[in-house]
């Protein structure tokens, strides 16, 4: 089973697996200054989890929400089909090329499944970040709940695993990119970087 029939096949039940912490989120989206006009590219969107977050903050701007299971999307197009400024695709952001810029782009809760994790980043930020925007990998949960949530689900998202913040800082650092923040407790995990 490939990482998108994974996710297809656990969409239906997302919402009631997954909890929304909504002062954690409000706190991890405020690192990236958010304007009420901004372009911002939600990547591994899911269920649309960030999108009434997104849409409060930005009423404005365009929201363009991707992931690579349809299903999270059919969930996602359904809850969120009152909401304007939202568009929904289908994407695999390490796979399918993405000609649109963003002020913001945010992996939120999706980071570990990526298979090329720093190429991706540097590609996102050199390919699809305006100058001066920023990107967000951000976790409302510690690297030790995620990981060893991960390691007993199913095979497929066993080796999804996030490191420690500072070595992953040193990561992105080695390969040229510009980190503002790199910061994780036992609540939280995440790093913003600007273009």
């Amino acid at each position: 089973m490939s990482q998108v029939s994974f996710f297809n096949s656990i969409a239906k039940d997302w919402d009631n697996i997954s909890k929304v912490d909504e002062s954690k989120i409000n706190y991890l989206l405020s690192q990236i200054d958010i304007q009420e006009n901004d372009t911002i590219l939600d990547i591994g969107t899911g269920t649309g989890v960030l999108i009434p977050f997104l849409s409060k903050l930005n009423s404005k701007g365009n929201i363009k929400a991707v992931d690579m299971s349809c299903n999270m999307l059919d969930i996602a197009r359904k809850k969120f089909k009152d909401i304007d400024n939202v568009e929904f695709a289908l994407l695999n952001i390490e796979k399918d090329e993405l000609d649109e810029k963003f002020n913001k782009i945010i992996l939120y809760s999706m980071f570990p499944h990526l298979e090329n994790k720093t190429n991706t980043i540097k590609k996102l930020i050199q390919n699809n970040l305006l100058e001066g925007g920023k990107l967000i990998i951000a976790h409302s949960d510690s690297r030790e709940y995620l990981n060893n949530m991960h390691k007993n689900k199913d095979k497929i998202v066993s080796e999804s695993r996030l490191i420690d913040i500072n070595d992953q800082k040193k990561i992105f650092e080695d390969v040229g990119l510009k980190v503002e923040a790199a910061f994780e407790d036992d609540n939280i995990y995440y790093i913003v970087l600007k273009k």
